[in-house]
């Protein structure tokens, strides 16, 4: 499975905007304090405190930003490093640049897409239950759902399969691989009336989907829905 690195949040990047105004108007309104104290009382101790005050804390914001920058560089070294990883088949090193990326704030704030693909190595390494529970960590993060759904249909617990893929149908009912998902959950539960609905449902949003109406068929027909589609002869 890919990984998803996303921007875990906003709220990180708020606060560092919020540290940036306050550390500016700050240092603005000290650098300005020493130009009037120069002017007023030139080489006495007051100008000296202030000016140092704001050569100091020019150099604060300086190193600041340099930080913030390496530290965005690193997030995004330890994803391209795992990726990697995981494209080699390497699960169990790809953990650990992702249980690092579980260090940061940004991602103690949002951790779903490191835990998401943490689940993603489980499996890759054959431990489903470990899989899944890191998947059901991720909430309603939409790649865990249907990771969970997946992984449920594999082991042939239906239902658990199905009350996952409800939940992102919820979210993306554009989304037609999930909801042809979800209707082999259904009919693999002995739902094959919810199922017929599942789909009919999408099909108002697509009604021209090829997949959507070949799986109503099927359905219907009393067969399981299928991801792949049949060329119809011309």
């Amino acid at each position: 499975m890919k990984l998803q690195p996303r921007p875990p949040t906003w709220l990180p990047s708020l606060l560092h905007l919020a540290h940036g105004l306050v550390a500016f108007g700050a240092g603005y309104l000290l650098a300005h304090s020493a130009v009037l104290y120069n002017a007023a009382s030139p080489g006495s101790l007051e100008a000296n405190v202030y000016l140092g005050a704001a050569v100091a804390l020019a150099l604060f914001e300086i190193g600041y930003l340099a930080y913030f920058i390496a530290r965005r560089r690193r997030l995004r070294n330890l994803w391209r490093e795992a990726s990697r990883l995981v494209r080699a088949d390497q699960f169990e090193a790809a953990k650990l640049p992702l249980t690092e990326l579980l260090t940061y704030s940004e991602y103690r704030l949002a951790p779903q897409p490191a835990l998401f693909a943490l689940g993603a190595c489980e499996e890759g390494l054959g431990r489903q239950r470990e899989a899944l529970v890191l998947y059901r960590r991720c909430g309603d993060f939409e790649p865990a759902l249907r990771a969970i759904g997946m992984l449920q249909l594999e082991r042939g617990f239906h239902e658990g399969a199905a009350d996952a893929l409800r939940k992102l149908v919820a979210r993306r009912p554009d989304d037609l691989i999930s909801v042809v998902l979800l209707a082999l959950a259904l009919v693999r539960g002995g739902h094959r009336d919810a199922a017929a609905r599942a789909l009919r449902r999408a099909l108002e949003l697509r009604p021209k989907s090829e997949m959507l109406i070949q799986n109503l068929s099927r359905v219907e027909a009393g067969e399981e829905p299928a991801l792949s589609i049949e060329r119809r002869a011309k």
